[in-house]
């Protein structure tokens, strides 16, 4: 009889112990999924863009109008681009000072990217500068880095950062006025993205 009660308070000591431990490994798994997704997931991506550069704004468009007083060029750009969340449709609307970053030129605006559902979309504060002046033929490097502004749809709630690479090709006069110019620019794109949960 001794024996059995003895036995039986082994058996619940290594119940209980290993209901403990197992409590102890989940609670450690958890932390580290919860930390991993913390720092984010890689982001990386290649985006095409066709761009105007302009001092002729629309009516109403208050960006614009803000950048050109200041004898600045307001840029839109479009295009598409192959990124680690998918194909994305790409959106960028900046100022460029060119006499910012020591006169070699700068750019301030946002970039935005949009799921072809139209629907889930990261919107990014753009900050860049030239890194040279353009060469004798108008190819020109830049750089710079995003930061998320917010998102919409199954990437709404996201956040993190990243960094650009670009060249722009040569400008061409464009539109009816000489002030106007349109061209083309490439970006590679690397950083760290935080998604909501269940995301990829």
């Amino acid at each position: 009889m001794l024996r059995t009660s003895v036995s039986k308070r082994n058996l619940q000591l290594i119940s209980l112990s290993l209901l403990l431990g197992l409590a102890v490994v989940t609670a450690a798994l958890r932390s580290k999924a919860a930390a991993q997704s913390d720092e984010g997931v890689p982001f990386s991506g290649t985006l095409t863009v066709q761009f105007v550069a302009s001092q002729i704004c629309a009516l109403g468009d208050t960006n614009c109008h803000a950048c050109a007083s200041a004898n600045n060029f307001y840029v839109e750009a479009q295009g598409i681009g192959d990124t680690s969340l998918g194909t994305q449709f790409v959106e960028v609307l900046k100022c460029f000072d060119p006499n910012g970053f020591g006169g070699l030129g700068s750019y301030a605006g946002t970039l935005m990217t949009t799921a072809p559902n139209g629907k889930d979309s990261l919107t990014w504060a753009y900050s860049g500068q030239n890194t040279t002046l353009a060469d004798f033929y108008g190819f020109g490097p830049f750089d710079g880095t995003l930061t998320i502004a917010g998102g919409t749809g199954k990437f709404e709630g996201a956040h993190g950062s990243a960094s650009f690479t670009a060249a722009s090709g040569p400008t061409l006069t464009a539109g009816p006025s000489p002030i106007q110019y349109a061209g083309t620019a490439f970006y590679s794109v690397h950083g760290k993205v935080v998604l909501p949960a269940g995301i990829r």
